[in-house]
């Protein structure tokens, strides 16, 4: 745009066109505004400085007593167009509700703050697992932290998820756009926020669920060498028991001695991530670490498995925190990709099942609450359908023989054909 440029000049903007702009001599600054979105301006100044805004007459019946409203979104090398026009979309919403956003945006409620009222007054009271969503927060969420919530869209939050789904994987994305859903609706039942509700109309993707658990035979067998060639003691009985108790990595990491009845051969785990207690049976193999352990370890020892670290306040040891890189080197070892910790529990339940162990026992020795979780391992009870077939295959007669006379049959059609096709060269 190369022509001479007036005040209050609207037209459709365009990166190409804005870049040009320049301040007419003898001004010290020219606004235009853009003719797509409502309110929203570039400010040009005389040092060639430039600045998206807000910048729109308020309506009559506007709460605010002010005449027109005017707001920074920010500048034009930092902004993107079409984010400053989501914006400026955003503030035409606020103002049609009849409120002025220059006096609002200080004051929004962002989801950070609403996160931090969420865990402080439900999930930390009311759930297990809100330490590890306090950590997915600062992982996956930091984008929104300081955003204002009236300003999250429902098409923000399809790209965040979407752009989650591709950096990390769908079920990471699901889980946290739950997290997400989750944090809304708790400050909507609150009556912390107004409007539509964001989450509603997002898509999420179509998983399945994960089925991996070392294979019996070879890839156990080079699984244990590795762990049995694990030079750290403590890391080497903690995943061992994973395999012996089934139990989840977190309540082996917190497992204490005043928890363990050494004449019962039992484990009691007060509180499980669905929220009850579990008794977990003690197999001969768990209770000879646990026996070693308990030799081994510290007399004064609250944990199982503590670690090197102590308390800054009490100076006591903690317990063990993330094996997560020892079991990166003890896979890498054993040449076994794609294992993770909680597999050593699937495959605790996978070896019961391929033992035909019913799934009311397997959900039972894990844990489950509802049978859905406990049904993955149903596919691996192959030995009574394998036996079933067997014996419906019995029912045909002599297998040996008719698979015998099925050769001949198709011996016979292919000397048929052949004497056909040369019958007809002739």
């Amino acid at each position: 745009m190369d022509r001479a440029i007036k005040m209050e000049t609207t037209f459709n903007f365009r990166i190409d066109t804005l870049s040009r702009l320049t301040c007419p001599t003898g001004k010290r600054h020219v606004r235009v505004m853009d003719s797509k979105v409502q309110g929203l301006a570039l400010r040009v100044r005389e040092t060639g400085a430039k600045t998206y805004l807000y910048y729109r007459r308020l309506p009559d019946n506007n709460e605010s007593p002010r005449k027109v409203c005017e707001i920074t979104i920010g500048k034009f090398e930092d902004v993107k167009l079409e984010q400053a026009r989501i914006k400026a979309t955003e503030l035409n919403h606020i103002v049609g509700e009849g409120k002025d956003p220059s006096l609002k945006r200080r004051s929004a409620l962002t989801y950070g703050a609403l996160f931090n009222r969420y865990i402080e007054e439900y999930a930390s009271l009311h759930t297990t697992t809100w330490e590890e969503t306090k950590k997915n927060h600062k992982r996956y969420f930091m984008q929104w932290d300081q955003r204002s919530l009236p300003g999250i869209t429902r098409e923000h939050v399809q790209n965040w998820l979407n752009v989650l789904a591709t950096t990390k994987g769908k079920h990471t994305a699901n889980r946290n756009f739950n997290t997400f859903r989750a944090v809304i609706a708790w400050g909507m039942a609150k009556g912390l926020l107004n409007g539509d509700n964001p989450c509603i109309g997002v898509k999420t993707f179509k998983t399945k669920a994960r089925e991996r658990f070392l294979q019996p035979g070879e890839e156990f067998e080079r699984f244990a060498k590795a762990l049995n060639d694990e030079p750290n003691q403590t890391l080497r009985d903690f995943f061992w028991m994973c395999l012996f108790t089934g139990a989840r990595c977190s309540n082996m990491l917190t497992m204490e001695w005043s928890q363990i009845n050494m004449e019962l051969l039992q484990w009691r785990i007060p509180i499980t991530k669905n929220g009850d207690s579990q008794i977990i049976p003690l197999t001969m193999s768990a209770m000879e670490i646990l026996r070693n352990r308990k030799v081994a370890v510290d007399v004064d020892s609250r944990w199982v498995f503590p670690s090197d670290r102590k308390g800054w306040k009490t100076g006591d040891k903690k317990n063990l925190v993330s094996p997560r890189k020892a079991f990166s080197r003890i896979t890498d070892r054993a040449g076994i990709d794609d294992l993770r910790i909680h597999d050593l529990r699937r495959t605790a339940g996978s070896y019961m099942a391929i033992q035909n162990v019913s799934p009311t026992i397997i959900g039972k020795a894990l844990g489950h609450r509802s049978t859905q979780a406990t049904a993955i391992y149903a596919r691996l009870t192959q030995d009574p359908v394998r036996q079933a077939m067997e014996n419906a295959q019995e029912a045909f007669g002599n297998p040996e023989k008719l698979i015998k006379s099925n050769a001949q049959l198709v011996n016979l059609s292919k000397g048929k054909n052949n004497r056909g096709r040369r019958g007809t060269k002739a």
